[in-house]
C-alpha cells in the first residue's frame, strides 16, 4: 500500500558547494514560521552518515540513494501538511526537468555567488582545488538549470533569509488556498 501524497509544496533551495545554504539555515529556521526548512547535510556527520561518506565527490554512486531517502523524509513531513524547504545541492538535469511531484507543487530557487567569492569561501573550508573546481562547474550548470536566483555576494544572512521566504510567499500566492499559507508572515 502506497501512503497517501501530501499535496503540499516542496521549495528547493539550491546552490553549488559555497553559496551559502548551510550559514543560511538557522535564519530560515527562526524567520519561517511554520515552514519545515531542513538542509540535505543535516544528517551527515564529519561528512558521514551512519559511518559511509556522503558529501565527498567519491561517493557520487550512492547519491541516488541519499537523494531518495530524503525524498522519504520530505513525503512524511508534507503527508503532515507542511510545506518543505529543502537546502540542496546542485541538482542534475533530470531533476528540475521532471518537475512533477505527486506529493504537490515544486518550487527552486538558486543561491548563488561570484566564483570568486565561492572559491575564497570554499579554500576557508579548506577544499583542494580538485573540490573547488567542481564547485564552479556545479554553479555554472545550476546557473543553466534554475533561472530564479538570490545571490549571496555582500548581503547579512537575515536580509538572505527574507528574500527566499519572501520567494517562498510569491510562489505560494500562485497555489490554490492552503491551510498553511496563514504561517507565512509578511515580509
Amino acid at each position: 500500500m502506497s501512503p497517501e501524497p501530501a499535496s503540499t509544496p516542496l521549495y528547493l533551495v539550491t546552490g553549488a558547494a559555497g553559496a551559502g545554504k548551510t550559514t543560511l539555515l538557522p535564519e530560515l529556521v527562526r524567520l519561517g514560521q511554520g515552514i519545515v526548512v531542513m538542509d540535505q547535510d543535516e544528517l551527515l556527520e564529519d561528512r558521514a552518515l551512519l559511518g559511509v561518506p556522503i558529501a565527498v565527490p567519491e561517493a557520487a554512486p550512492i547519491w541516488p540513494a541519499y537523494n531518495r531517502m530524503w525524498g522519504r523524509i520530505i513525503h512524511i513531513v508534507r503527508r503532515a501538511g507542511h510545506p518543505v524547504i529543502l537546502l540542496c545541492p546542485t541538482p542534475s538535469p533530470e531533476d528540475v526537468i521532471a518537475g512533477a511531484d505527486p506529493d504537490g507543487s515544486v518550487h527552486w530557487v538558486l543561491l548563488d555567488c561570484a566564483d570568486d567569492l565561492r572559491e575564497s569561501r570554499l579554500h576557508a573550508r579548506g577544499w583542494s582545488s580538485e573540490w573547488i573546481e567542481d564547485a564552479l562547474t556545479d554553479a555554472a550548470q545550476a546557473r543553466e538549470l534554475v533561472p530564479t536566483v538570490i545571490t549571496t555576494d555582500d548581503e547579512d544572512t537575515e536580509k538572505i533569509a527574507r528574500r527566499v521566504l519572501a520567494w517562498v510567499e510569491a510562489e505560494t500566492r500562485s497555489l490554490p488556498n492552503l491551510p498553511y499559507r496563514s504561517l507565512l508572515r509578511s515580509l
